[in-house]
């Protein structure tokens, strides 16, 4: 397969149908196309990606199959499949075994380049109705963290029979302990003192024997003795500068957060273009390029490491309270070789410390977890070159109700946020019936680890954001809102309540929609702004 090659001319149709909104008619000149240039791989990309477009994942998943078949033996072409092939097949809940699906998600899972945790819930479900011997499952427990609630139990099951058995030789030994390694052990514990490798169970000291299937697990935990040889070696421009940022620091020192696996599949851009793009940008007033980019609390550095590799004309300089997180971000920037990233510790309070000015900063989830969110964005204001943007994001309030109900529950029962606490919390979510407000708490990815359900539930200080009080936020800071990121189904919510011309940068209408639909933002409500020159 060839996709550099000219495009035919029954592609350039299709796409003059899709665009017009014919799509019936865009998807027969796709499949016409495929027939006629069966090793055109855009034309099976463009074919399949209309198809789940229209629901139809089915077709979508034949085509490509289709074009993986084809692209036999032309590694590039076959790793530009498998990232649609995995986007496709995340979206997919089979209520039966499929071994072709099996086969699918195991193929995906073995390319180390793809994140493989979207991959964890239909590997979840084609599971629970396989045996033991299906060759996902080793995949599965080496590359994802469970997220799904039956198969917690089935994994626990597997677990305690292993232990009742002492078989050191069953096959999915080395996984299974890797996996509850992966999860932080957040599963509860089998009560019993264990011996030998059997003991990678449930994370009590083992000695793994020196063999290729423990190998994975032996480097993960080799990892965390580079991380923190990494963490003595990092700079500190300030310490915490109050109660809260110290108390915050403590808990992300116990359990960074998030421990990802793969990197983001970052699209190479001029980042700059990205910023003129905004709709209420001021172009003219922004900065000239190279662009100076500051993460202003950085945790783990996925978002850093995004940006980074995004364009590599930028110098990012990436913050956090953190050195246990930072020693994980830098550690995997090591890996990929940045050269335009660097790390410091310190708060994000006391950025003039830095002697420094950006061009832009990114605060993702930081300005909710301080004492005072309005200085620390006055903070972050205050380092901004004229012309410069923040791009900011923020807890809604109306999507973290069944947290705020979580905080009311462990503060009745007195659950702490160590190991012990965040394991009663959860067997009493797990326990609850599905019309509870609280089991919504099952359908995050970070209830299934020790470090995310903390994060998730046992924060030491957060806050909720309502849309009137992101305006006073904004305004409070001298800044002018110039980008508002909303997912697809929230975009589409937006114009079915007010129009396609509407503002989107009007709040009050974004409120109105949130209104409608409570958990429109539950992972947080992303937005940009502009300092006036």
């Amino acid at each position: 397969m060839d996709p550099m090659r000219a495009a035919p001319e029954l592609f350039l149709l299709a796409q003059q149908h899709a665009r017009a909104g014919r799509l019936g008619a865009a998807r027969a000149a796709y499949a016409r196309n495929i027939e006629a240039h069966p090793d055109f791989l855009p034309g099976y990309l463009a074919l399949s990606g209309l198809a789940a477009h229209q629901g139809d994942a089915a077709a979508a998943l034949h085509v490509l199959r289709s074009a993986l078949a084809r692209a036999e033996g032309n590694a590039a072409a076959r790793h530009a499949i498998r990232r649609p092939l995995a986007d496709l097949l995340a979206t997919l809940r089979p209520a039966a075994y499929d071994a072709g699906l099996a086969d699918d998600v195991r193929g995906c899972l073995a390319g180390e380049e793809l994140d493989p945790q979207p991959l964890a819930g239909v590997a979840a479900r084609l599971l629970l109705h396989a045996g033991d011997t299906e060759p996902l499952w080793i995949a599965f427990l080496t590359r994802c963290i469970n997220a799904d609630p039956a198969m917690e139990a089935r994994l626990i099951a597997m677990r305690d029979a292993l232990i009742r058995s002492g078989d050191m030789g069953a096959p999915l030994l080395p996984a299974l302990a890797l996996h509850g390694f992966a999860s932080q052990y957040v599963w509860s514990e089998p009560g019993i003192p264990l011996e030998g490798p059997m003991a990678a169970l449930a994370g009590q000291p083992a000695a793994l024997p020196d063999d290729p299937a423990w190998r994975p697990l032996a480097q993960r935990m080799g990892e965390l003795a580079v991380e923190h040889a990494i963490a003595a070696t990092i700079p500190c421009f300030a310490p915490p500068a109050d109660g809260v940022s110290d108390a915050v620091r403590r808990q992300y020192e116990e359990h960074p957060y998030p421990r990802w696996q793969a990197p983001p599949a970052s699209r190479r851009t001029d980042f700059r273009r990205i910023l003129e793009g905004l709709p209420g940008i001021d172009r003219p007033a922004l900065p000239a390029a190279p662009l100076r980019l500051l993460i202003a609390g950085c945790g783990t550095g996925y978002e850093a490491i995004d940006m980074a590799r995004m364009d590599s004309g930028l110098s990012v300089t990436a913050i956090d309270l953190s050195r246990a997180s930072l020693a994980f971000a830098r550690r995997k920037a090591e890996a990929l070789a940045l050269a335009n990233l660097r790390f410091l510790q310190g708060d994000l309070l006391a950025l003039a410390a830095l002697g420094e000015t950006f061009d832009m900063a990114a605060s993702t989830g930081v300005l909710h977890h301080m004492a005072d969110p309005d200085m620390g964005l006055a903070s972050i204001t205050e380092v901004l070159r004229p012309g410069g943007v923040v791009r900011l994001a923020v807890y809604s309030h109306r999507a973290r109700a069944p947290v705020r109900a979580a905080h009311a529950l462990i503060a009745e029962r007195g659950w702490q946020g160590d190991a012990a606490g965040i394991r009663a919390f959860r067997a009493h979510i797990l326990s609850l019936p599905d019309e509870d407000p609280r089991a919504m708490l099952r359908e995050s990815q970070d209830f299934y680890s020790l470090s995310g359900c903390r994060d998730l539930a046992f924060h030491v200080h957060e806050r909720h954001y309502r849309f009137p009080e992101i305006a006073a936020l904004v305004a409070g800071a001298g800044l002018r809102l110039v980008g508002f990121d909303a997912t697809p189904e929230a975009a589409a919510r937006f114009c079915a309540t007010h129009g396609a011309d509407a503002d989107p940068l009007d709040l009050d209408l974004w409120d109105a929609v949130e209104a409608e639909h409570p958990f429109l933002f539950a992972g947080m409500i992303h937005f940009w702004c502009q300092k006036p020159r």
